[in-house]
């Protein structure tokens, strides 16, 4: 695509690439003023079981990102990104990530990326402890140049000790009964 057709369908009040770097370099040194830093564990590699819905998943090494984190978002933010719930006395955890990590690198808070964050666990002294999130959705903000995620509490999954039966090897098919096949005599 040519620089004016590219420019046609950007609109021309749009910021060009080297104003979005900018913007999005701002947020990162924002965010890191606040003092609001985590870890952000991306997927390597994503290991569907048939086991219900449930996916394992491997990780990168994890990065230092700097977030916003909040508790009690607007019923209006939760609607526009579709993360309604039924109870209305429930509602998500979202947290705002920057496109990059602390050292400039691009990041991809995918589906089943986790994010570690610390938070102070005493009144008086300045003790931390880390607690993790599971990223259940991420949507990505164009205009504010930013990740918005859904968090959930993390929790380990235990993986099935042994594989799983398939049609061409059902390994526990008679693991609780002793079955015998029978078949009707044939009639002349």
């Amino acid at each position: 695509m040519d620089n004016k057709t590219e420019r046609k369908t950007r609109g021309s009040l749009y910021p060009s690439e080297r104003e979005i770097e900018l913007y999005r370099k701002r947020f990162v040194e924002g965010a890191n003023q606040r003092g609001k830093t985590g870890l952000l564990y991306q997927v390597d590699e994503e290991n569907s079981q048939n086991i219900g819905t449930d996916s394992y998943y491997s990780y990168l090494a994890p990065v230092e990102v700097s977030y916003y984190l909040v508790q009690n978002p607007k019923p209006k933010l939760i609607q526009k990104l579709g993360w309604n719930v039924e109870d209305s006395s429930t509602k998500p955890m979202i947290c705002y990530l920057t496109f990059k990590d602390s050292s400039g690198n691009n990041i991809n808070p995918s589906e089943g990326a986790m994010l570690e964050v610390s938070y102070r666990y005493t009144n008086h002294e300045m003790k931390y402890k880390p607690e993790q999130f599971d990223i259940l959705a991420s949507v990505v903000d164009f205009d504010l140049n930013m990740f918005i995620c859904n968090l959930v509490p993390h929790r380990e999954q235990a993986k099935p000790v042994e594989e799983l039966p398939t049609p061409s090897d059902p390994i526990n098919e008679n693991r609780w009964f002793d079955r015998k096949l029978i078949y009707p005599e044939e009639k002349d």
